[in-house]
Parts: C-alpha cells; structure tokens; sequence
C-alpha cells in the first residue's frame, strides 16, 4: 500500500481518537531547571503533565508479542517508521548508531515500522539502510498507531524508567549527535524527572 493511503488512515484514526491526543502529546518547551533543547533537538517538545505510557504491543521479527511495559527500568527512545517516508529513510542510520553507542541497562531504541507490507518490507528497508544494531519490531495492523495517536511521521517519543512519556519530537531528527546524546542522558541521570510534573488526574 502505498504512502499516502497509509498517511489517509493515520489520519483517520487520529481523527478518531483526538481526545487521546489532547492528553498523549506534550505541550511545552524547556525550562531552566529541565534538559537543554538545541540543534537538532530544538523542536523536542517536552510533557507537561505525569502521563503513563500506553498499554500497547507489538511484534517482533519472529512474531512474539512485545509490549512497552517490557523496557521498564531503562529510558526508551520510541520512534516510528515507515518504507514511504523519507524523513525516516535519513534519520534511520543515526537512530541505529545511537542504539549502538547507548543501548544496555538504562537504554534501548525501539523502532517501531508501521509499513502494512509488513516484515518483509521492514526487512528489506533495514538491510539497504544497513541498519545493523536496531530489532525489528512491526505493527502493520497500526494498534500502536492508533492506541498511542500518532499525529506524522516521522515521531519520536522519549519514555522515561517507569514508562511516562517525558517528551515527543514530531519531525526527523540526528539522534546519534551531541545535543540529542546529552537530552537523553539528562534522563537518564534524572530518572525523578516526570514526578515533579503535575498528574493528568490532577
């Protein structure tokens, strides 16, 4: 299926499920006692409100079941992709080198491809961008898409030790350059971060 019809249905869902979108997406900028946001990271929008990731799965390449709750204890750079989308095609590389610089107890990747060609697709894409450290995890059916509100692509979010949403970039990013190193270090080094903000019940 091609791009645009697969951004349709984004769409469609996201229209669907706005009133999750009001409450899943952060709203503000850096403050003086939070993490720097510049260069490539300038448009990185931080949570402001104690937001629980979602309840939601995936699969891996051997078809077994992955869920968020799955990485808890370790920082989680969250980032979906796509075949179609060229902003993906150019920030894959770096997000596969950032996993290899940084993965281990306190962090991981999870790239997640929506293409509805599924695996073979995914496989086929990762092998030409050489991507050689990133797991290959696949919702072609879009749950995830539809459950988390996912607004463009391609989106990153950022999920904290205890699986809140601290943060959410909406635009291609260098994940793997100084400034995007020392945001998520900043998290890493700070895993008390999301409960000075204000709760979404609150």
């Amino acid at each position: 299926m091609n791009g645009k019809l697969v951004a349709a249905t984004i769409g469609v869902a996201t229209i669907a499920i706005v009133s999750l979108i009001v409450t899943m997406y952060p709203t503000t900028k850096a403050t003086a006692e939070g993490p720097k946001l510049v260069g490539h990271m300038q448009n990185f929008v931080l949570a402001d409100k104690l937001i629980p990731g979602p309840d939601v799965s995936w699969s891996d390449a051997d078809g077994n079941k992955v869920r968020l709750a799955d990485f808890e204890g370790k920082v989680v750079l969250f980032n979906f992709w796509a075949s179609w989308c060229a902003p993906c095609q150019r920030e894959l590389p770096g997000i596969d080198r950032i996993q290899a610089k940084m993965a281990g107890d306190n962090f991981t990747v999870v790239a997640l491809n929506i293409d509805q060609g599924g695996k073979g697709i995914a496989i086929r894409n990762a092998k030409r961008l050489k991507l050689k450290h990133l797991k290959l995890n696949l919702d072609p059916k879009h749950q995830v898409v539809r459950k988390i509100g996912l607004r463009a692509m391609p989106t990153t979010f950022l999920f904290d030790r205890k699986g809140y949403i601290i943060g959410a970039l909406e635009s291609g990013a260098e994940w793997d350059t100084p400034e995007a190193i020392e945001l998520i270090k900043y998290f890493i080094d700070h895993p008390d971060y999301a409960d000075k903000l204000k709760s979404t019940n609150g």
